[in-house]
């Protein structure tokens, strides 16, 4: 019994979390995001408003399926892993990427998410936020991957930490206009896709700007 517990306990977590994302894309379709409220979300998926706060920070998380934490020691490692040999560029997009996963690739609500981003595009500013609030985590993620990188070698602790956070900034902004791309003119394009382009954009801006 103590085996299948955790199992339970995440399934249940995951059909809580689709009920709630569903209820606020389904809502926010039909109503309009600024008519999707907190209280009809939850009134929708049958939860508590403190449930809700258990998965989601806002509404706007719940109709893009932005995660609720920060992901964990184990996903960081098998990005790194199944990465491996990957410069910090590829690697820091490939983790922000993780984050945002498997939600926004949902085949359920993905045309539906899709169709309201078009309509509010300025939705995807919570894709900077979930980055923004991420980013202690995601630059310690790519750390030791700078360190490996020549570049880096001789900085200093305080240029080092600045380099990783410029990287990071560089790089999650590639992630969002590759996203946002990809939303708001109804690119089919499988997220593997988005993710090689996001890394492209940021190659292609480096290379530009020297």
């Amino acid at each position: 019994m103590q085996t299948s517990e955790p199992g339970l306990r995440e399934r249940k977590r995951a059909e809580t979390r689709d009920k709630l994302e569903t209820a606020a894309v389904t809502l926010a379709l039909r109503d309009g995001v600024e008519h999707a409220t907190l209280d009809a979300i939850c009134e929708a998926a049958d939860v508590s408003t403190r449930t809700f706060f258990n998965y989601f920070d806002s509404k706007e998380d719940a109709i893009l399926g932005l995660k609720d934490s920060a992901i964990s020691d184990e996903e960081v490692s098998s990005v790194l892993e199944e990465h491996a040999g990957a410069d910090p560029v590829e690697l820091a997009v490939r983790l922000m990427f993780q984050v945002l996963n498997p939600s926004i690739t949902s085949s359920k609500l993905l045309k539906s998410r899709m169709k309201i981003v078009k309509q509010h595009p300025e939705l995807l500013g919570r894709l900077a936020s979930q980055f923004q609030r991420m980013g202690e985590q995601l630059t310690a993620a790519i750390r030791p991957v700078l360190n490996s990188a020549p570049g880096f070698r001789d900085d200093t602790p305080e240029d080092f930490q600045l380099s990783a956070e410029v990287v990071l900034a560089l790089c999650s902004g590639a992630a969002r206009a590759a996203v946002k791309e990809w939303a708001t003119t109804g690119n089919k394009a499988p997220i593997e896709a988005v993710e090689e382009r996001a890394i492209a954009l940021v190659r292609k801006t480096v290379e530009r700007l020297k």
